[in-house]
């Protein structure tokens, strides 16, 4: 992909390597047949070991198990509290860009036209850019610097244009009135930036995949080294793990998926913006 700004300084962004759909097939699949897995293992090992004529130890793998669930839900409780952390940091930054850019746009009232409405519709063509479509989120490094490649074309133009606007005989104070504003703007784009990847990597999760894994492949050994059936109980443990884990990636990501980032707060800005400028445009 060919990009006319300076976003390839941006490198290749963490994003996921799967898709919240991929992903939550992926449990589904996994986590049940761990336990299956682990169950017929057992009772593979307690037939072998009484055709042998040898015990059954009734506490197996009592301690291993007991651990292993206790690091899973360290694991959880840790990456849960993360990933909402991350979610309210990602719904803070998009309220104070959109409030940044509607204090630019009523702060340029105080410039004179043309110069006035040329920067008012420059920051309104940026605004609009700043909108995470819903049915088309971040999901891939590849559509996550299209989108900043798009905004930063439309954030290159305002600060020329607010230098243009400024320009001498405007008073100093209204020159820094309006420009303190726009700093603000084109800064609060670098803050927005560093919540579009991924805030923990992909080992991350292979660790916690692989925890719930061992977790359940020990619970249906045990049931099985005991001649226990495995019963639903196993299954609506796997259910709520898979529920838990792809509520913690779909909250990490909250630009695709099922829980999204809502854009009421940059939209409402723009309805605003729009509705000051339809008495002064053609």
């Amino acid at each position: 992909m060919e990009f006319t700004t300076a976003v390839a300084v941006y490198g290749k962004l963490d994003m996921p390597a799967l898709s919240v759909l991929w992903t939550l097939v992926l449990l589904l699949g996994l986590l049940p047949t761990a336990a299956v897995l682990g169950w017929w293992l057992g009772r593979t090992r307690r037939r072998q070991r009484l055709e042998a004529g040898l015990e059954i130890d009734m506490v197996v793998g009592e301690t291993t198990l007991g651990a292993i669930l206790a690091i899973l839900g360290l694991l959880l409780a840790f990456s849960f509290g993360n990933a909402l952390n991350f979610f309210e940091v990602k719904k803070s930054r998009l309220v104070d860009e959109s409030a940044a850019i509607g204090t630019a746009f009523l702060r340029a009232d105080y410039l004179t036209d043309p110069a006035r409405t040329e920067l008012q519709v420059a920051l309104l063509d940026y605004a609009e850019t700043r909108v995470v479509p819903r049915n088309s989120g971040i999901e891939s490094s590849e559509s996550a610097l299209a989108f900043l490649d798009r905004t930063l074309q439309a954030q290159a133009k305002l600060w020329p244009l607010t230098l243009e606007a400024t320009a001498d005989p405007t008073p100093p104070a209204i020159k820094t009135f309006v420009a303190g504003a726009m700093n603000e703007v084109i800064d609060l784009h670098l803050y927005r930036v560093v919540t579009i990847a991924e805030p923990v990597s992909d080992f991350a999760y292979a660790m916690m995949l692989a925890t719930a894994l061992a977790a359940l492949f020990l619970l249906g050994d045990r049931a099985g080294m005991l001649g226990r059936a495995l019963t639903w109980r196993t299954f609506v443990l796997s259910g709520f793990l898979t529920v838990v884990m792809i509520t913690i990636v779909d909250l990490q990501r909250s630009n695709a998926g099922l829980i999204v980032i809502d854009q009421t707060p940059i939209n409402a800005t723009i309805f605003d913006m729009r509705a000051a400028l339809d008495g002064r445009l053609p």
